[in-house]
């Protein structure tokens, strides 16, 4: 199984916007990266796109996904962080709920876990907490891409944010999770490629950027 772990294009907040949105959505910038990380992983056939349920993740899912002909299927447990905003009013709530996620990609496969209350259904209180959390996620993850995936040696596309992406590169290695992202750091639209096999399980690169120009690295 190959899973091509690829981190959402520059998102406003990655550019440095101040913003009362707290659900950053991409930049034009990060539109063309996303758009070149789909032609980048066309000819490996991936059979499924899987994303969080933030919204830079579902851009760039959706884009990736116009480019490589599949629909992007929201993992709720792959979200960043372990708090969650509503879009432009800044008032608290669980997450997108399923109706601003379809409003942005009409297509997205979504579980019974989104519903139009949002996804949130944990919470962390400290930094600790929350690592411990985005660890847990990922576990799941992980359970779910090896039932799915192992047996068939499919390659498949996830699309992660900085934290969640380290972290669960550290869960597939064995690996305890550092405090934040800085073992497996990657740019916007890098990609990643984990190999798993019955002889190994292999980090075959990490965060590749040739298929960008030097002037979209961020």
């Amino acid at each position: 199984m190959d899973m091509y772990l690829i981190r959402h294009g520059q998102s406003t907040s990655n550019r440095g916007d101040e913003s009362n949105i707290d659900f950053p959505p991409l930049t034009e910038l990060g539109h063309k990266q996303a758009r070149l990380a789909g032609e980048a992983i066309k000819n490996i056939n991936p059979v499924k796109i899987y994303c969080s349920p933030m919204l830079r993740a579902i851009q760039t899912a959706k884009k990736i996904g116009d480019q490589v002909k599949l629909v992007p299927h929201v993992i709720v447990e792959l979200h960043e962080g372990s708090e969650t905003y509503s879009l432009p009013t800044a008032k608290r709530m669980d997450g997108l709920t399923r109706s601003e996620i379809l409003e942005f990609c009409p297509n997205a496969v979504l579980g019974e876990n989104v519903t139009e209350e949002g996804w949130r259904s944990q919470e962390a209180h400290t930094k600790e907490e929350g690592i411990r959390l985005i660890q847990r996620n990922m576990e799941k993850v992980m359970g779910f891409l090896l039932e799915n995936h192992y047996k068939q040696n499919d390659n498949v596309a996830i699309i992660t944010h900085g934290r969640s992406g380290s972290i669960l590169i550290s869960t597939i290695l064995g690996m305890p999770p550092d405090r934040d992202y800085a073992r497996f750091g990657q740019n916007n639209c890098g990609i990643s490629l984990i190999r798993i096999s019955s002889e190994m399980t292999r980090l075959v690169f990490l965060n590749r950027t040739d298929h960008l120009p030097t002037e979209y690295v961020t």
